[in-house]
């Protein structure tokens, strides 16, 4: 036991010992009344009334040492001290109730001498409830009584009266073996108490910095995400424009050598965007603005879609691509289920360089295992985990880009996890892998018709068309007037609403494209909101941002319109526009 615990083990005892002086003094006043009754009729008055008067006093002393150590303010401090001081005070008050066998018992009065006796054990056993927290205390107070007890029947004479002397001092002893024995009891459970203090104290310290470190750790990832958000856009800024320059510098006239260099250029942005959809991708899923919707899913549909996409880079590979026919029906979102599955399917080709992939589907119970093998390098057991970590690759030290990014496995964990199904990996390395993805089966009488999504080429409908673009970066305006220019169509570019309405005079766009982030407070929905007031609410638009923010995502959902990421693709903002238009024509024609 440490120095600190046994001196605060003391300070506890003392302050027990003296917290019992008020039940103790009237235990004694009883007693005290009781011998008084007994002896009454057969000793001296005067004799009985000093001894009585001796107790008071004694009781009295006790009362202001008590009172004294209460105001002390040093007390606690110097536990031995105040200890000692009482035993001292003890040992009196044994003395005067000692003394009782002589003063209050007249001579060959063995009757009285017999009850007093009696008297005098109980308030023995009365001081051991109340002295044993500090043996000092109780031996003061217990010794001399039992020794002037023994002495008075020793001096009776005869051998039955020694017996009785030695009789006592045998129970003094046993008193104070189990005293002491009981003050070892209560030492241990209140230095167990102070040890279970300082643990619920250390527990609640450590609770308090593992709060802190979570604050800390919450408030640094919100920190990095506002970073990143705020990278992010404008990282995709002056990519969007070089992909819009680099498109309308293809569809003008250019040599060959030209067109090969624009290539180049194209197939870098392709490579970058590679990159942003993928954060994009793990950015919405931990917003949680991707909602998963359950439906009936053939698996045959999905299986069709993998087919279409990666049977070919597999032959360029020289690899061979399975997979196995099934009409299990599942319930899942079949976007998502496909999103996983095509990533899982690109990763196996990426780092498979002999044999082949295999894709298949197996019912077991009431889920369907949907399982993606491979012949590639493998993956060590002890690199399992971290293969779901965002950028982090096996077998590609000098991260080559050709080789994918890194995000892919980070993404099918995520949505894998808000679709609710288990994901499961098994691996030799260098021999292959196993990924396998538990899907519950779906109801058979919900079956809904899902057919495969066939690409139909849609026809330039943007010439003569006017598009408003609203963007504070210049270079994206003018990258967008030279795109639109090559599609036949209009541009009026505008930094903010105020300027797009001043350009227009009161012509209403057939489109609008505005930019999320604008000068200063101003933002691509406000901005949408104005023109609408201004020229229709039923203005169609879209809004164009590189920001991945969780915050921004969701406003851009709380306003009901879609928003379309930087670098956008020369491809996919003609056929937005196409499809826009194509919706807008149909309409026209049934009314």
């Amino acid at each position: 036991m440490d120095a600190a615990l046994l001196r605060r083990v003391e300070q506890q005892r003392v302050a027990l010992l003296y917290g019992n002086t008020l039940a103790v003094s009237g235990a004694a006043l009883l007693m005290a009344g009781l011998v008084t009754a007994i002896a009454w009729p057969r000793a001296e008055r005067l004799s009985i009334l000093l001894w009585c008067a001796a107790v008071v006093i004694v009781h009295a002393g006790i009362h202001s040492l008590a009172f004294a150590w209460r105001r002390a303010p040093n007390a606690p401090a110097v536990p031995r001290l105040w200890g000692g001081r009482l035993a001292v005070a003890a040992a009196i008050e044994g003395l005067v109730w000692g003394c009782a066998v002589f003063v209050v018992v007249g001579p060959d009065d063995h009757l009285t001498l017999s009850l007093i006796a009696a008297c005098l054990s109980g308030r023995v056993a009365v001081s051991i409830m109340t002295h044993a927290y500090f043996p000092p205390a109780l031996h003061a107070f217990a010794a001399p009584i039992f020794v002037l007890l023994a002495l008075r029947y020793m001096t009776l004479g005869g051998y039955s009266n020694a017996a009785l002397g030695v009789l006592w001092m045998a129970v003094l002893g046993y008193i104070l073996l189990y005293v002491d024995r009981q003050a070892r009891a209560v030492a241990t459970q209140i230095r167990l108490q102070y040890e279970n203090e300082r643990l619920i104290e250390e527990l609640k310290r450590q609770n308090t910095l593992a709060e802190q470190a979570r604050v800390r750790a919450e408030e640094a990832s919100r920190s990095k995400s506002r970073f990143f958000a705020a990278a992010n856009h404008d990282l995709r800024q002056p990519l969007h424009s070089l992909g819009l320059f680099a498109t309308a510098l293809r569809n003008g006239h250019v040599d060959q050598a030209g067109r090969e260099l624009i290539d180049q250029i194209l197939h870098c942005t392709e490579s970058l965007e590679q990159l942003f959809d993928n954060l994009l991708d793990i950015s919405k899923l931990d917003a949680g603005q991707i909602e998963a919707r359950r439906e009936v899913v053939p698996i045959d549909a999905v299986f069709d879609r993998l087919r279409s996409a990666f049977t070919v880079p597999a032959e360029e590979k020289g690899l061979r691509l399975r997979i196995r026919p099934s009409k299990t029906l599942l319930a899942s979102d079949a976007t998502l289920l496909f999103r996983v599955l095509s990533n899982l399917v690109s990763n196996a080709l990426r780092y498979t360089r002999a044999g082949g992939v295999l894709v298949a589907c197996r019912r077991r119970g009431p889920t369907a295992h949907i399982e993606v093998w491979d012949t590639g390098i493998g993956i060590p057991a002890e690199q399992h985990e971290r293969i779901f970590e965002e950028f982090y690759q096996l077998d590609n030290p000098e991260r080559d880009r050709t080789r994918g990014l890194g995000l892919g496995l980070a993404t099918v964990r995520r949505v894998a996890r808000l679709l609710g199904h288990e994901l499961h990996l098994r691996s030799i390395p260098g021999r292959g892998s196993r990924f396998t993805l538990e899907v519950p089966l779906a109801d058979p009488a919900k079956v809904a018709s899902i057919s495969a999504t066939v690409e139909q080429r849609i026809p330039n409908l943007l010439r003569g068309k006017t598009i408003v673009v609203i963007d504070d970066e210049a270079s994206v305006r003018l990258g967008m007037q030279s795109l639109l220019a090559s599609w036949g169509g209009r541009c009026g570019a505008a930094a903010e609403a105020a300027e797009a309405l001043e350009r227009l005079a009161g012509r209403t766009p057939d489109f609008v494209l505005a930019d999320l982030r604008l000068r200063g407070e101003d933002s691509g929905i406000d901005a949408i909101r104005t023109l609408r007031a201004a020229l229709g609410a039923d203005l169609p638009a879209v809004l164009i941002s590189g920001d991945t923010a969780p915050e921004q995502l969701r406003k851009v959902s709380a306003a009901g319109l879609t928003m379309m990421h930087k670098p956008l693709k020369a491809v996919r903002l003609r056929a937005l526009l196409n499809h826009e238009f194509a919706r807008t024509q149909g309409s026209k024609v049934a009314g």
